[in-house]
């Protein structure tokens, strides 16, 4: 078990894998864009695609398999700049708010505080 500390600044550009692309964060709203193209990104915004089916969408290149698609997908939105994901926790997810789990993407990103 760790303690990590992850800097806000980091965390603003992370994918919300719970709201719709409409309600990301700019930045991540710009490495969409320059993914998708204006288009695309309209059509998804008004179909309220949210950032966990957009996760599901990223390339995963030859990924054979769940953990294939996961590992290329996440290396795909690092390489746009979003360095990881947020989303809310078990106890938060029904209440739409509160609490929130991070999956980061570059390690580097973080500091390790403690280790249990």
């Amino acid at each position: 078990l760790y303690s990590v500390d992850l800097p806000d600044e980091h965390i603003a550009k992370m994918l919300d894998w719970d709201k719709p692309l409409s309600e990301q964060a700019p930045e991540v709203r710009e490495a969409l864009q320059k993914w998708l193209g204006d288009d695309t990104l309209r059509q998804l915004d008004a179909r309220g695609t949210t950032g966990k089916q957009l996760y599901n969408m990223a390339p995963g290149g030859d990924a054979r398999n769940m953990m294939d698609h996961q590992k290329n997908a996440s290396m795909h939105l690092n390489s746009l700049g979003i360095p990881g994901i947020r989303f809310l926790d078990g106890g938060s997810r029904q209440a739409g708010t509160g609490t929130r789990n991070f999956v980061v993407f570059d390690e580097k990103l973080m500091k390790i505080l403690n280790r249990e």
